[in-house]
């Protein structure tokens, strides 16, 4: 068995027959708790071994209700994310606030581009006018508009962009994620639905496998994007600051006494006036900006065109690619050098798929293909133009120090993902799929060589910045996964909780405690502790784990996934509460509390259902069993007549209407309940009593049970692992917000137990 076996949600059906009739039980993943060493502590306390001998139980029970949402496949698709494009109009608004938000950085580039290009080729012919315009040009056309409008914002998870999103979708369609607590489950979700790699498409599903089964790649893969994240904030911290500034230093020495002192102070005062508009919201910030940058793109292109008629049309010939070659050909090692400033002409375009949350697809390629692209190309072309003319201001066009090493290194990230997306997901002809890394890949992989060489010059700190966030990054996944590994290992055995009895050891009292662990499955460690250390435990108890699925947004009806923990006398419950990487999980304790038990009372009704609806299908197979015995002995049958039985009991279900499933989780609608004559189901008196038995927990109230947990590396790991384990990630997590800390939960109704892991 593989270690990530006892992880997963497993639900496997034994069919067999009994003496009276068919007999169905089910193993699931409770049942594997069995397989595990039951709590040491306890074991020691008892004075005996044996709790958690190795034995696996086969409990009759009905089809498990994973969770009252069962039919979330079956919810319409109001949940879609792209129900922002619905019409026209509202599209042409977008494309108009996109303006303001998404493209700040592209329209500041003809600041500064060929200022910092001429620095390092100085113009001694017209052929360095014409290649340099050329080359920015077709870069222009190549990156943003081929491949980011064309290629890479079709590759977005439900209307989200971002390296992040590329990793949820590639996590979706393949078992990446290096911490294993996926559930079968997760899929129900509405936003999770994909079409999945056919067996027909060897290609794909090669490659799923290859991903699935290889840790090296997993790790492979999670480096990149937090690689390709890091870039994007190391770019981010100084990108606002290199604009404002580069725009601001025009004022010097057109303005008597205005100098860099006077630079950097107005700087200051714009970006701190910038920076607290922010909290107003992506709507009013594009609003506010969106007149101001349509108002410049549109000054560039008219400028542009004014100084393309009124110097030198002839610039157009740039359109020919040859220059490029003339370019390189005449300035050759130079040249090399002034690719460092020609790739800030696309400085900001992946924020056009970063930012796509805010926005749609439509309206993001709508503003850059009618706007941006064709005022930039007349921006650039009428510098040219200005250029051929008057040759020795190419200083002045603008500022020539800007680092742009972080942009490349987040382009290659996407182009890798993406290509990943279009062999495992789209399932692209391979053809197409390897044109894609070869053109745009060989680009973007020239550019970092030569932005390289601006590392002395100050390109040495976005990497810097993008180092320390992919080390923090990095190490706190690695810590959280050696912690939940440990965990997995520590669970307490249900055989152990069967012995304890329904009492659990202790008394139990009115109440409803929610103990907060990471587990998706098993009984935590860390209840053993509780045991230990408190006189009394809740009459109800809610294992509350909070995890994060690969989705943008978990609707709040199909929040939470619920199962049954030991028998119902127990009262003891599993809760996993889903959230998607774009849920702020920031609820009010109260409506979290009324939303979990109001999905817990619907868990237990239609827990109650499922058990009904068993019953009355196994009285009609029953009936149906004996009935056609009795006629074939009439008849005096061949004994080839119980072949039918399977069938005789499928046409009863479908003149029932009755709809099954065979995973496991999956429940019947209600309409298949009302069909059998059966006694209404709230008069069932178990399920009354367990509802009564929860009113009164309620009324008792809360508690919120917490581990202060302790993450410290085994005592024979290398110096290394010490290091980042008993440190740096130790001091993340001090410093760390997370679970129950997110929700405003009174001091009074949370309890604390100390417990360290060791990993």
């Amino acid at each position: 068995m593989d270690e990530h076996d006892g992880i997963e949600e497993i639900s496997v059906r034994l069919v067999g027959s009994s003496a009276s009739g068919s007999d169905s039980r089910w193993v699931d993943g409770t049942e594997l708790d069995a397989e595990l060493p039951s709590y040491p502590v306890l074991d020691e306390i008892e004075g005996r071994q044996g709790y958690g001998s190795l034995r696996r139980r086969l409990v009759k029970r009905p089809k498990r209700v994973d969770s009252f949402d069962g039919e979330a496949m079956e919810i319409a698709g109001v949940h879609g994310h792209n129900s922002k494009d619905q019409n026209f109009w509202q599209t042409i608004t977008l494309a108009f606030q996109t303006l303001g938000v998404v493209y700040g950085d592209l329209g500041t580039s003809p600041l500064y581009v060929f200022a910092d290009v001429f620095s390092k080729v100085p113009i001694k012919s017209e052929v360095d006018i014409l290649g340099a315009l050329s080359l920015v040009m077709y870069t222009i056309a190549l990156l943003p508009l081929a491949k980011y409008i064309f290629v890479v914002l079709k590759a977005n998870d439900n209307g989200e962009g971002g390296t992040f999103a590329l990793y949820s979708l590639i996590c979706r369609y393949a078992n990446v994620n290096t911490l294993p607590n996926r559930q079968a489950a997760d899929e129900h979700i509405s936003n999770f639905r994909l079409k999945l790699p056919t067996p027909a498409f060897e290609r794909a599903l090669h490659i799923k496998e290859s991903l699935e089964s290889r840790s090296s790649l997993k790790t492979v893969l999670l480096l990149l994007v937090l690689m390709g994240t890091s870039m994007i904030i190391g770019d981010g911290i100084l990108t606002p600051a290199m604009s404002v500034t580069s725009a601001v230093s025009g004022l010097n020495g057109e303005i008597q006494g205005f100098g860099t002192s006077a630079v950097v102070i107005v700087s200051i005062v714009i970006l701190v006036a910038l920076f607290s508009i922010q909290r107003f919201g992506t709507g009013k910030v594009g609003f506010m900006f969106s007149p101001a940058l349509a108002l410049w793109f549109f000054s560039l292109g008219s400028i542009g065109l004014y100084n393309l008629v009124k110097h030198d049309i002839t610039v157009l010939r740039a359109f020919n690619p040859a220059y490029i070659y003339f370019f390189f050909k005449r300035n050759s090692k130079d040249a090399w050098s002034a690719l460092g400033g020609c790739v800030l002409c696309i400085t900001g375009a992946e924020a056009m798929f970063a930012d796509l949350g805010h926005f749609s697809v439509r309206a993001i390629q709508i503003a850059f293909t009618c706007v941006v692209f064709p005022c930039l190309l007349l921006a650039y072309i009428g510098q040219a133009a200005y250029l051929m003319k008057y040759p020795n201001s190419a200083e002045r066009i603008f500022y020539d120090s800007v680092p742009g090493i972080a942009e490349v290194g987040v382009m290659i990230v996407s182009t890798t993902l993406v290509t990943l997306v279009m062999l495992l997901i789209w399932q692209t002809n391979l053809l197409l799929v390897l044109c894609f890394p070869l053109v745009f890949g060989s680009v973007e992989l020239i550019y970092l060589l030569a932005a390289l060489s601006k590392i002395k010059e100050g390109g040495w700190l976005p990497l810097a910045f993008a180092t320390c966030f992919l080390s923090v990054m990095y190490t706190w996944n690695y810590g959280s996964v050696l912690k939940y590994q440990s965990e997995v290992k520590g669970k307490i055995s249900t055989d152990f909780m069967l012995e304890l009895g329904s009492t659990l050891g202790t008394v139990r009292v009115p109440g409803i405690g929610l103990l907060y662990n990471e587990l998706v499955q098993g009984i935590p460690s860390i209840f053993g502790q509780f045991l230990l250390g408190l006189p009394a435990i809740h009459s109800t108890m809610v294992f509350v784990c909070i995890k994060y699925v690969p989705v943008p947004v978990v609707p709040q009806e199909e929040r939470f996934l619920f199962r049954r923990v030991c028998p119902k006398d127990y009262h003891m419950f599993r809760c996993v509460a889903r959230y998607g990487y774009k849920d702020v999980q920031k609820e009010d304790h109260h409506a979290f509390e009324q939303l979990l038990v109001e999905s817990l009372v619907k868990f237990l009704r239609r827990e109650a259902q499922d058990l009904a609806l068993e019953m009355n299908l196994n009285e009609l197979e029953f009936d149906s069993v004996s009935v056609r015995s009795r006629d074939s002995g009439a008849l005096g049958g061949d004994g080839n007549d119980d072949l039918r039985i399977p069938l005789m009991r499928d046409r009863i279900l479908e003149e029932a209407g009755t709809v099954t499933s065979e995973e496991a989780g999956t429940v019947t609608s209600e309409e298949a309940v009302s069909a059998f004559p059966s006694s209404d189901v709230d008069e069932d008196p178990s399920l009354e009593y367990e509802l009564s038995a929860l009113r009164e927990a309620m009324d008792s109230g809360f508690t919120y049970m917490l581990a202060h947990g302790e993450v410290r590396a085994k005592k024979n790991s290398f110096f290394l692992k010490k290091l980042v384990i008993n440190y740096f990630y130790a001091f993340l997590r001090r410093n760390c917000r997370a679970g129950a800390a997110n929700m405003r939960v009174p001091h009074l109704n949370v309890i604390r137990v100390g417990m360290t892991y060791m990993v």
